[in-house]
Parts: structure tokens; C-alpha cells; sequence
């Protein structure tokens, strides 16, 4: 005897294109979890925090001095938390999370770098390609 299955076929997509910033916050939103041991309001705050770092310095050249700052604190020779200075986990889910949808982002867009992460890729090998999909959804 035959059972009828239901499909579930809606296509979830982004509410808006996915950037490379978006992509590096959560990559390295899960490597704090992942690596540092941080909890998610930190490890959320982190991710945000690095991106910010890394954007100020592509883009408007600022020589924001971090380097070490994590490790410093992970090893306990500092309690201070630097990326509390630039993000908080709020901002995270504003500036990532709500721009591309939650919906979007948990079931479809932190599921796929959390993969690509304990696959082992490298960041640089992902960046683009993993979005590529993603923002095709949005032409046309």
C-alpha cells in the first residue's frame, strides 16, 4: 500500500542579497563558539565585532589595533572582551540576522556555513561561492 507524502515546497530565500560581511560575521560567529568556547551573546557580538575590524580596513583604511586581543583573552591573560566595543549580540541579529530574514538565516544560511565549517573549509574558499545561490533567488 502506497502513502501519500507531502511535500513541503517553499523555497526559502534571503530578504536581501548576501554579502560577503554577512558570510564572514556568522563564519566567524560559529568559530568563537566552535574554537574560543565563547556562548552565543558573545560569540554573536565577536562575529559582528571582526567583520566590523576587517570592513574598516578594506574599505576606509583604519588601523583598528586587535590583532592578539583574542587570543590574550582566551589564554586569561585579559578579561577584556575588545569586541564589546564595536557590537553587541543585538546588533548582530539586526545588521545579519533580520536584513536576510530569520527564517532564512536558521534554517537555511547558519546551517550552510556551519557545515562548510566542520567540513573544514576555509573561509576564502566559501565566501562567494555559498552566496551565489542564494542571490540568484533574488533576480528576476
Amino acid at each position: 500500500m502506497e502513502r501519500e507524502v507531502k511535500v513541503n515546497l517553499k523555497v526559502l530565500k534571503p530578504r536581501a542579497p548576501i554579502r560577503r560581511f554577512d558570510v564572514f560575521a556568522e563564519w566567524n560567529r560559529i568559530k568563537a563558539l566552535k574554537e574560543y568556547g565563547f556562548g552565543e551573546e558573545d560569540a554573536k557580538a565577536y562575529g559582528l565585532a571582526v567583520a566590523k575590524v576587517v570592513a574598516a580596513r578594506k574599505f576606509y583604511g583604519h588601523k583598528l589595533k586587535y590583532r592578539g586581543a583574542t587570543k590574550a583573552f582566551v589564554e586569561g591573560k585579559t578579561k577584556e572582551k575588545w569586541w564589546e566595543k564595536l557590537a553587541t549580540p543585538s546588533e548582530f541579529d539586526e545588521k545579519v540576522v533580520n536584513r536576510m530574514g530569520r527564517e532564512f538565516y536558521e534554517k537555511v544560511f547558519s546551517p550552510a556555513l556551519l557545515r562548510a565549517y566542520e567540513e573544514g573549509k576555509d573561509y576564502m574558499e566559501i565566501r562567494d561561492s555559498i552566496r551565489e545561490e542564494w542571490n540568484k533567488l533574488l533576480e528576476g
